[in-house]
């Protein structure tokens, strides 16, 4: 055996494993993308099954509004009233907090576009809104009396 055929045969070795772990990085880089991307995919599918709940309606928001301020606020509002001292840091903190989600309530109601709305549904959907709009506002006036 001479030079040249250990030579060659040496480069043909280095060939075969610079070839066999180029083709290993790509099968391990494709089954990654695959493999990570298919549960990426899942990810999205389940985050999409829970999304898909039915927006709700005009008369769905005034109604989502009156009943957050019924269940949340109006008994913390009442509980308020019965003992409020205003030396009192935590009564006095639950009172601008009370105060301040009541104006977020009304500017959710200000959001609600009437503007493409049928002239008897908009009648309908604007008393609503002008009611709920009145006892947030008379509560409003009751914390701000306080004080």
């Amino acid at each position: 055996m001479s030079f040249l055929d250990l030579e060659n045969q040496d480069s043909r070795a280095i060939a075969i494993v610079a070839t066999s772990t180029f083709a290993i990085c790509i099968a391990y880089y494709i089954w990654g993308t695959f493999s990570n991307g298919s549960s990426k995919q899942a990810n999205k599918v389940k985050l999409n099954k829970k999304d898909k709940s039915a927006p709700l309606t005009l008369e769905g928001k005034i109604e989502n509004v009156a009943l957050r301020y019924e269940n949340e606020f109006k008994p913390r509002i009442e509980k308020l009233i019965e003992s409020y001292n205003k030396k009192n840091e935590k009564e006095v903190y639950e009172r601008n907090y009370c105060n301040e989600m009541l104006l977020k309530l009304l500017i959710e109601l200000d959001g609600i576009d009437l503007v493409d709305v049928e002239a008897e549904r908009k009648k309908l959907l604007k008393q609503k809104r002008k009611d709920i709009i009145k006892v947030i506002q008379s509560e409003l006036k009751t914390l701000d009396a306080l004080n």
